[in-house]
């Protein structure tokens, strides 16, 4: 039987997301420290690491069709037979940055 597992992917470089008192405790370090060069981001692009996601997914075994969808294309739709979803989302987690396994179940269309 076919699953469909959809995968949400950060693409926005951020590696995990911080919590409400890590972004209090950064904020008042950005106020004490206000330089620019400490505070700078990587600048990898969103095409690069959605590719990235998509390579990944692809070559994992059981998988048929990759799709991106979402408001910002940041949703990776993954149909197959005997893909280990957890797997994946750890697999992309570990190589593109954060991810977060939003479903998983049986494929919607019908033959």
């Amino acid at each position: 039987m076919k699953q469909k597992i959809v995968i949400k992917v950060s693409t926005d470089g951020q590696r995990f997301r911080p919590a409400k008192a890590m972004k209090i405790v950064i904020y008042l370090l950005k106020l004490m420290l206000p330089y620019d060069i400490i505070w700078k981001k990587s600048s990898i692009s969103t095409a690069k690491i959605t590719t990235k996601a998509m390579k990944i997914a692809v070559t994992s075994p059981g998988v048929a069709s990759v799709a991106l969808t979402g408001e910002e294309k940041n949703q990776l739709v993954v149909t197959g037979e005997g893909v280990d979803a957890v797997n994946l989302t750890k697999l992309i987690r570990q190589t593109v940055g954060f991810a977060e396994l939003l479903s998983l179940g049986p494929d919607g269309e019908k033959k």
